[in-house]
């Protein structure tokens, strides 16, 4: 079986490797310098996995080369692991390389949504906790093992296809990205725009910051009838995180101070729209998604 990962960054890197050492084929599509050590010298891995892949174990297309005409539907199954400002572009070359299911395994909400424009009822979504980062181009450091759980129409494929990440199926898959959206949005525009790792969250009075955007937005999903944890357990999950990923730099500072464009759009972008339908206010989300937005 040949399975494409789309938008190979640090979390697609790792689930290409594991997918290599499952046993299956594996056509990586990726861009920059991290795109070519991926086609040129393979990947290194450190951490909770200590792996090397070598670059003939996998078949790498960089994004500035373009999807050659050759490779149409060469893939069983496609998974889309990029930042949500590709989901448009990655899920059109989706479609193309493959007639099977395909997977978006990305930050925030909507992008299911983008995906089923091409791919239609053809799909799954999925959300990780798995904490990756890269060191360089060509090097990733698996920082700490987290959860991988796979929902929507063909979920239970990809359940199957990442049973080396440990993948569970879940129906109710909405609720488990809400519930790690809600965790996006109390940290990682707060941490982006005071320029902080993410333990500099756990002090007055950016805790409390933190805390009451969350709480935002789990009234929003509440209303929306979306299954969510109680608000101590949110509380605590968000108190966990932070404790655990201390020393993390999020990757919205690492966008906003590169000049990239943020995901700030599928997180409190994605809250502040959903209130508006239901005609209920969100001025710390609305806050922090102009803020962000000013940044770039």
């Amino acid at each position: 079986m040949r399975i494409a990962v789309l938008g190979a960054g640090s979390i697609g890197s790792l689930v290409a490797a594991k997918l290599v050492t499952s046993g299956y084929e594996v056509l990586i599509h990726a861009r920059g310098e991290h795109g070519a050590m991926l086609a040129v010298s393979g990947l290194e891995i450190s951490g909770e996995w200590n792996a090397r892949i070598s670059p003939d174990e996998w078949t790498v297309s960089l994004d500035g080369a373009g999807i050659h005409p050759s490779l149409e539907n060469s893939c069983d199954q496609a998974i889309i692991t990029s930042k949500s400002k590709d989901t448009d572009e990655l899920s059109q070359i989706a479609t193309f390389l493959t007639k099977g299911p395909v997977l978006s395994l990305q930050n925030g909400l909507g992008n299911l949504e983008i995906l089923k424009e091409h791919a239609f009822e053809n799909t799954a979504v999925g959300v990780t906790t798995n904490a990756v980062k890269r060191l360089q181009p060509g090097a990733i450091e698996w920082v700490g093992k987290g959860k991988l759980i796979v929902g929507g129409d063909k979920g239970y494929v990809f359940e199957k296809t990442l049973e080396c990440l440990d993948a569970t199926y879940n129906a109710d898959v909405t609720s488990v990205l809400w519930n790690k959206l809600l965790l996006n949005v109390a940290i990682n525009p707060l941490a982006a725009i005071c320029g902080v790792k993410n333990g500099e969250l756990r002090h007055e009075p950016l805790l409390s910051q933190a805390e009451s955007t969350m709480m935002e937005a789990a009234s929003v999903a509440r209303l929306l009838g979306i299954n969510i944890a109680n608000d101590q357990e949110l509380l605590q999950s968000l108190h966990s995180v932070l404790d655990s990923t201390s020393e993390n730099i999020c990757s919205m500072l690492v966008d906003v101070r590169s000049g990239k464009e943020t995901e700030i759009d599928m997180l409190c972008g994605q809250v502040v729209s959903r209130a508006e339908q239901l005609g209920i206010p969100t001025p710390l989300n609305s806050m922090l998604l102009s803020q962000i937005k000013s940044l770039r």
